[in-house]
């Protein structure tokens, strides 16, 4: 069985040592990592690896169909979750257009 691994990053690593407490009576076999290093398996681990220069045009890509349709379709569709989902998917799309012009990887 794996083991389930729960990546917090948080301004101040005590907080990331209260979370570790708090889950250790909660759910026991859970590690906190404070940070990608951390993890002894962050080496093969395909969601702490940065995407592939080719992979992040395809991801903006998508990211920006998917709000267009959210945006056309907010007036027959009139629900805060998707207007919320809207927003944050605008403010990822934003983070990975000012990270790739400016040549820096997404954390």
């Amino acid at each position: 069985m794996n083991q389930t691994c729960l990546l917090v990053t948080l301004p101040k690593p005590e907080c990331t040592d209260r979370v570790r407490q708090l889950l250790q009576t909660q759910a026991p076999g859970c590690e906190v990592l404070g940070q990608p290093s951390d993890c002894s398996q962050a080496a093969s681990c395909r969601w702490l690896q940065a995407l592939p220069q080719d992979q992040a045009g395809e991801v903006q890509a998508l990211l920006s169909d998917a709000v267009e349709v959210l945006e056309q379709t907010r007036h027959a569709f009139k629900s805060a979750q998707l207007a919320q989902l809207r927003k944050r998917l605008s403010r990822m799309l934003e983070s990975l257009s000012n990270n790739c012009e400016s040549g820096k990887t997404p954390h």
